[in-house]
This record gives C-alpha cells, sequence and structure tokens, in this order.
C-alpha cells in the first residue's frame, strides 16, 4: 500500500506543536505497519524527517501510480493536490461555516473554499468528534463519508529528566497555543488569581494575532512563559507541574478539542479544564482532575485548590496505562489502516 500524506508547512521544522507531532506519528506509524507512506510538501529537495519518515516535493503527486490514497492532513492541505487523480482521504480539525468560529473569521472565506473542495474531491472526511461530523451533515449532506479519529498521544514518552521548574511554588501548564483572543484574557486573570496558590507557566506560543487578536494583549508578568519546546523537553514540564491547564477557545464544543488533555492525562498530570472542551469525558472517565465553569475565574480558582489537596498519586500509573493503551498514536493508526484498506 503506498500513501501520500500531504502536509501545507514545512515538515524539517522541530515537532513542537501538535501539528508536526501529529503528522510525524501517523506517518510512522503507517511505515511501521508497512506502509510505503511519504510525507508530501512545498520542499525543494526530498528528504527524510526522524530518521524514518520519506518528505517529497510536491510534484511526486503528479508521478503515475505512486500513490493508492492521498491523505490532507488540515483545511490547506487540500489545496495542493491537484496533480493528483487517487482516492484522497481529508482530515480537518473544524468545520466552518459562515459565522462560526468567530476566531476563524480573517481566513473564512478561504476555509470555507477549502471545505467545498473537500465536499467534492474527497473520498472519505476524517474528523475528530462528533459535533464536528453533525456539522458536516448540517451543512453538507452525508458525502463524503465521514470517520472519526480522535487526537492521541505516544504509547511510550522519554524516560524522565530534570526538574525545568525554579523555586518551590505549585504550578499550573498551559501546553500548547493561545489560539483566541478571550483565552489569553482568561490565562491572565487565572494567574492573578492564583498568585498565592500557584504559578502558572506556559509552554507555547501566544498566537492571538492570528485570530484577530490585539498584538497588544500580552501576557500578564505573572504567567512565566518558556516559549516553545522539542517534544521530547516537553514531558518533563508536564511530569514537574502539579496542574495541567486547559482554556476554551470559545462557548462552542466543536471548536474545543484539545489535544493537552490526551497529553496531560498520558504524563499523569491532572487536568483542570474549561467546560465546552469535548476531551473532558476523558477527564470524567479516569477521574483525574476537575472541569471548571465557562469563563467563571472564580470557579477556576477553586477547582484548583481542590485538586492541589487531593492525593491523586494512587492513581497516577493506572490512568497513565489506561491512556497510553486506549489513546495512543498507533490506535489512531489502526483506524486508518482499516480505511486505507477499502480502496486497496
Amino acid at each position: 500500500m503506498r500513501v501520500g500524506i500531504v502536509f501545507h508547512k514545512n515538515p524539517f521544522a522541530p515537532p513542537t506543536g501538535i501539528d508536526l507531532v501529529r503528522l510525524r506519528a501517523i506517518s510512522s506509524g503507517l511505515i511501521k505497519k508497512g506502509v510505503q507512506a511519504e510525507i508530501i510538501a512545498p520542499i525543494g529537495e526530498p528528504g527524510t524527517v526522524a530518521d524514518l519518515i520519506p518528505v517529497k516535493p510536491l510534484s511526486y503527486l503528479e508521478r503515475p501510480c505512486r500513490y493508492d490514497i492521498v491523505k490532507t492532513c488540515y483545511h490547506d492541505s487540500v489545496l495542493l493536490i491537484n496533480g493528483y487523480t487517487g482516492p484522497v482521504v481529508s482530515r480537518i480539525v473544524r468545520v466552518v461555516d459562515n459565522r462560526l468560529p468567530e476566531r476563524d473569521q480573517p481566513f473564512r472565506d478561504k476555509l470555507l473554499a477549502c471545505q467545498d473542495i473537500i465536499k467534492h474531491r474527497a473520498s472519505i472526511l476524517i474528523l475528530n468528534n462528533e459535533h464536528n461530523r453533525e456539522r458536516w451533515t448540517m451543512l453538507y449532506g452525508k458525502e463524503p463519508p465521514v470517520a472519526l479519529v480522535p487526537t492521541g498521544c505516544p504509547a511510550e514518552v522519554p524516560l524522565p529528566g530534570k526538574n525545568p521548574y525554579d523555586g518551590n511554588s505549585e504550578i499550573m501548564l498551559f501546553l500548547g497555543s493561545l489560539a483566541a483572543p478571550r483565552m489569553v484574557d482568561m490565562i491572565n486573570a487565572a494567574a492573578r488569581a492564583l498568585r498565592n496558590i500557584c504559578e502558572i507557566h506556559l509552554v507555547g506560543l501566544n498566537k492571538i494575532c492570528m485570530y484577530g487578536g490585539d498584538p497588544r494583549c500580552s501576557l500578564d508578568p505573572l504567567i512565566v512563559n518558556h516559549g516553545e519546546r522539542s517534544e521530547s523537553e516537553i514531558w518533563d514540564y508536564v511530569r514537574h507541574a502539579n496542574i495541567g491547564l486547559a482554556l476554551a477557545t470559545g462557548p462552542h464544543a466543536f471548536d474545543n478539542d484539545m489535544s493537552k488533555i490526551v497529553n496531560y492525562l498520558r504524563g499523569g498530570l491532572p487536568v483542570l479544564s474549561e467546560e465546552p472542551i469535548v476531551n473532558n469525558d476523558l477527564i470524567a472517565e479516569t477521574g483525574f482532575g476537575r472541569i471548571f465553569t465557562y469563563g467563571d475565574v472564580g470557579d477556576l480558582a477553586s477547582k484548583a485548590s481542590e485538586i492541589l489537596k487531593l492525593s491523586l498519586d494512587a492513581n497516577k500509573d493506572a490512568v497513565t496505562r489506561f491512556v497510553a493503551r486506549e489513546h495512543s498514536w498507533d490506535k489512531r493508526v489502526d483506524v486508518y489502516m482499516d480505511l486505507f484498506r477499502t480502496f486497496v
């Protein structure tokens, strides 16, 4: 089976964001299953990432019979497959309409155009959750068929390293991107409300300028900003924190699928998460954290205090084993394998 995985950005960049982490995890997982998988991207020369995954220029899509199937990764990826005429498996993170999500206003026309192409070109559409499947069906009907492949986490994580935090304070970690203006407002308010309880540390980027946010809207000085870190480093930030924080982008569940929750739990970190986030079912299932009311900083602070008083260490190993077993990238690759076999 020959699968081309079309990615619209530089696949050789360090894997600090979930987009590259997912790309490499799914690609390498397919290769380990015996699939001849290649990443196809807007690059000049062929190469290899992670010492395993071939990367080819877009021109390879025009080579006859090179790929049995092409998989696209995000909205923009579908714009790159013009030279390919075979089956297409398209994945997008969220379904956009003429109004929602509001934070996507700067890119709305382009995202809607991509969805129209997917509607007419894709053989199967991959979505993360049922909320987005319902939206797609409401907007576009039952074609193409939709399959759900949620986000995942590593089955194995790097061995523990040193504690990356200074001092003796309790640590609340926010891992990943601040991708909506209200997220910056919330994390700043949380830092002020919790200043006598714990420190908030950010490992990731403030991306609100991409989503119509005021570039002057910066992080409160109380927040310790570590910026982006490599995938291997991230696990020590998770291991040595006391709480993992998940903030919603807005009030709509379909726009709140948060991979960070899976990774917090995989690292044995209790989660404090905001109500509209769809992955909160994992917190309820494991009992490893608390969920706070949307936009309520007082409830956030109260639930943070609860978590810090809980004795959760006895459950940590069971939680990490459960998440590694049921929500690993390997499990997600198995779903893709079943889908791909319908074309080959």
